[in-house]
């Protein structure tokens, strides 16, 4: 009965999705209320005829990508994460923005090398401390049969272990094949020659997803120093193409979290929710708000998010 639920809940989503898109309803709505920037949130990219694995609504086939990417090229200007601040004119057109979150293998190749083939800048928030490593806690724990995490799960994950990747590995250890759910070798942290090869390509930038992807607000003063500075000095000992950005792992962050990100040095933050940006100039630049973007969701839902109209 909940599959049953869940595909028809599927199927009404659709057939308002595709009312609104061909009825004008994204059109009327960028009239009416104009998009001045959005920055997209991605996770991984995948090859097409993957089967279904780890928290499903983060890996992106890469199919699906590709018809975003070129139906944002029509409709929209595409710039760099640093410039989400510019004030200078664009074409007339909404600007928007690429960034791929947690350092996804996936994301790091196919995503990055169909951005560049179309000349597109993107950033890749990355967290070195998983670089080569382990395949990340929230896939290896997502139900098989759902692709999603348990709620009470995420729960104490988050809130008693405070999203530490070592700390969740002790409670819920998973052995080397990645069980209860199977990730592909692929689809987990990019390899070092990955980035390498990734900011050969022009227009693709790195920046900090703190060093070991942690919820920073549970930290002390300390830790969210060394989570920060860590990770932006390893990034810069060995790229060039670093910006001083950083992407709060979880999404979460406070006051006091976002006065330490700019006492390090940084130059802005995203979030990774929070909707599209309608005026620039009142965008706090350490709490820049993000429309993420989920696997499932079809061209014309992403088309209503882009415009506003659908979930950030």
């Amino acid at each position: 009965m909940p599959r049953r639920t869940a595909l028809l809940r599927q199927i009404l989503r659709r057939g308002v999705e595709l009312s609104l898109v061909h009825a004008g309803g994204a059109r009327l709505a960028r009239r009416l209320r104009p998009v001045d920037t959005v920055v997209l949130a991605y996770h991984d990219i995948t090859p097409d005829q993957q089967a279904p694995f780890g928290e499903r609504s983060l890996h992106l086939p890469v199919d699906q990508f590709r018809r975003q990417l070129d139906w944002l090229q029509e409709t929209h200007h595409i710039v760099a994460l640093e410039q989400v601040a510019d004030l200078s004119a664009s074409d007339g057109r909404a600007r928007a923005v690429i960034t791929f979150d947690d350092g996804y293998r996936g994301a790091v190749t196919l995503g990055v090398a169909e951005v560049a083939r179309r000349g597109l800048p993107a950033t890749v928030f990355v967290s070195p401390g998983f670089i080569d490593g382990q395949q990340f806690w929230w896939d290896t724990l997502a139900d098989p049969a759902s692709g999603e995490l348990a709620a009470e799960l995420r729960r104490q994950a988050l809130d008693e272990c405070g999203g530490r990747q070592d700390e969740i590995r002790r409670r819920w250890p998973v052995d080397g094949s990645g069980s209860p759910s199977r990730v592909p070798a692929h689809a987990g942290p990019a390899r070092l020659g990955d980035l390498r090869s990734a900011v050969r390509l022009p227009g693709v930038s790195l920046a900090s997803h703190t060093w070991s992807h942690p919820d920073l607000t549970q930290l002390t003063e300390e830790r969210v120093a060394s989570e920060l500075s860590d990770s932006l000095a390893w990034l810069r000992k060995r790229f060039e193409q670093v910006i001083p950005w950083l992407s709060y792992p979880y999404g979460r962050s406070s006051p006091s979290v976002r006065l330490a990100v700019a006492a390090a040095g940084y130059q802005g933050a995203v979030l990774v929710e929070g909707g599209v940006v309608r005026d620039r100039r009142k965008v706090d630049p350490y709490a820049v708000p993000r429309v993420y973007v989920p696997a499932g969701v079809s061209l014309e839902g992403f088309m209503l998010r882009v415009a506003g109209l659908g979930p950030s």
